[in-house]
């Protein structure tokens, strides 16, 4: 079964349908990390803390942790906005909270970990909607905490740098908040065109295209440049802050996000790549493939930032 053949037979299940195939796909995800990995997870806990909270906004009620390195009289700490990935509908996990306490640690950051809302019970634009309104409380959220709303820096993994791309190309948010940088990992560009080029579709493929439909129900819109940035000419763009492009060489997701980075250079925004050749998508928070060098690689870019 080819992509088209596939889309076509998904727009045919029922709400309670998608609910329940996306929940298989958590339980499923949640399965394929390994004990080791998950044994990890709490390394950090002496060193930092992780508040788990909800954020008031005009959207609604956000789900956010807010990690930080324990220390006496640490003073007004910069602020990162992590958005977690899963291609816009597998959960926020512990894996995502380390990867927060990482960057905590070693910044000294406050980080600010969204817990956003997935699709297919929530699907565009509802999570990107979600995001624009925790910006605007972003400030009130971060004081409390003793982050320093002037000092912010956004960092996405997959769907989450898709969705941070969508946020601030759209710059609805208040304009209180100016982001210093946002560094985008492995994220999704494209979910319009066709990526196997017509060829049939394994099982991972298939799991694929229904992120992709769960997000998109429909091809107007999979076009739009909330969803789809890497199709946006260099003046729908030209308003991004500084934007790092981070792949991963054994992505199918690479070209895509490639092709972004072409766009934000035409349009004169301030902007790197690195291809980490040797990992796979979600390493930087999976902890395999070049993770070590690729947090290096973003801890570097916060800290020459701050």
């Amino acid at each position: 079964m080819n992509r088209a053949e596939y889309i076509e037979q998904c727009a045919l299940l029922t709400e309670d349908e998608l609910t329940a195939r996306a929940r298989a796909l958590r339980e499923r995800s949640n399965d394929r990390i390994p004990p080791e990995v998950q044994a990890q997870f709490r390394l950090l806990d002496g060193a930092t803390q992780a508040e788990e909270t909800w954020a008031d906004t005009a959207w609604g009620r956000t789900h956010v942790f807010l990690v930080s390195r324990r220390e006496e009289n640490a003073g007004e700490r910069p602020v990162l906005v992590n958005v977690h990935g899963g291609g816009w509908c597998l959960e926020h996990t512990e894996r995502d909270v380390y990867f927060s306490r990482r960057m905590a640690n070693r910044t000294g950051c406050l980080v600010v970990d969204v817990d956003y809302v997935l699709a297919p019970e929530h699907p565009y634009p509802a999570a990107i909607e979600e995001l624009e309104a925790l910006f605007d409380a972003l400030p009130a959220l971060v004081e409390r905490y003793g982050g320093d709303p002037e000092r912010v820096i956004l960092c996405g993994q997959s769907a989450g740098g898709n969705l941070l791309a969508a946020v601030t190309r759209r710059g609805r948010y208040t304009d209180k908040v100016k982001p210093l940088r946002q560094i985008l990992c492995y994220m999704p560009a494209d979910n319009y065109n066709d990526h196997f080029h017509g060829g049939e579709l394994d099982g991972r493929g298939m799991d694929t295209e229904l992120y992709g439909f769960f997000y998109n129900r429909t091809f107007a819109e999979r076009k739009s440049l909330d969803v789809s940035m890497a199709l946006s000419a260099p003046e729908d763009v030209k308003s991004l802050p500084p934007t790092d492009v981070i792949t991963a060489g054994l992505d199918n997701l690479k070209p895509e996000a490639e092709q972004f980075f072409e766009v934000l250079k035409a349009a004169g925004v301030e902007t790197t790549y690195r291809c980490f050749e040797q990992s796979n998508h979600g390493f930087l928070v999976n902890l395999n493939g070049e993770y070590q060098a690729c947090e290096d690689y973003v801890v570097g870019l916060i800290l020459d930032t701050l």
